[in-house]
C-alpha cells in the first residue's frame, strides 16, 4: 500500500490542487493517489509492523532458550547446586518458559496472521504450541525432551516465517 503526502486542501479551482476542490464531502479526511481514502495513517501501520517483528524476536528467542534449556539440561545438572541456580531443573522453569513461548507466539503470530492471511503459519504455530505445551504439562518425562525439542523447532521457524511474510505485505517502504 502506498501513503501519499497531502497538503491542506484549497477552493482555488486555478491553483496546482484544483482537483482537490469542491465539495467531495470528504474534507480533513487524507486520500492515496487515486483519490480514495486512506485505510490507515502509515506511522500507525509501521508501529504495528515493528511491534509484530519484534514479538516474533522475541518469541524466537524464548523458544530458542527453551530448546537450549532442555538440551544442556542432563549435561549441567550436576553443576546447578553449585552455582545456586538448582531452580532451573525444577518443573516450575519448564512452566515459566513454556509461559513466555506460549505468550510470544500468540501476540506475534496471530495479528501477523490476520495481516498475510497465511493459514500454514498459523498452522504451525499451534502445532508447535501443541507439542510444547504437552511436553510440559501432559506427556511422561521419557517423551518430554524430543517433543519439546521438535515443538520449539517448529515455533522457531513459525516465527521466522511470520516475521518474513510481515515484512513481504509491506510495500509502502
Amino acid at each position: 500500500m502506498t501513503y501519499a503526502v497531502h497538503e491542506p486542501k484549497t477552493h482555488n479551482q486555478h491553483g496546482p490542487h484544483a482537483h482537490d476542490a469542491g465539495d467531495s464531502g470528504q474534507e480533513g479526511r487524507s486520500h492515496d493517489h487515486r483519490g480514495r481514502p486512506d485505510r490507515q495513517p502509515p506511522d500507525d501501520d509501521h508501529a504495528k509492523e515493528r511491534l509484530i517483528s519484534t514479538l516474533d524476536t522475541l518469541g524466537i528467542a524464548a523458544s530458542s532458550l527453551c530448546l537450549v534449556h532442555c538440551l544442556a539440561m542432563p549435561l549441567v545438572i550436576g553443576f546447578l547446586p553449585l552455582l545456586g541456580w538448582q531452580f532451573l531443573e525444577g518443573h516450575r522453569a519448564h512452566v515459566i518458559l513454556a509461559g513466555f513461548v506460549l505468550t510470544f507466539a500468540l501476540t506475534a503470530v496471530v495479528p501477523g496472521y490476520l495481516k498475510h492471511r497465511r493459514r500454514d503459519i498459523l498452522l504451525m504455530m499451534s502445532l508447535g504450541l501443541l507439542l510444547v505445551l504437552s511436553a510440559t504439562f501432559a506427556l511422561p518425562e521419557s517423551w518430554e525432551l524430543p517433543t519439546i525439542t521438535v515443538g520449539n523447532l517448529i515455533l522457531v521457524a513459525t516465527h521466522w516465517r511470520n516475521r518474513m511474510m510481515h515484512k513481504c505485505t509491506d510495500h509502502s517502504h
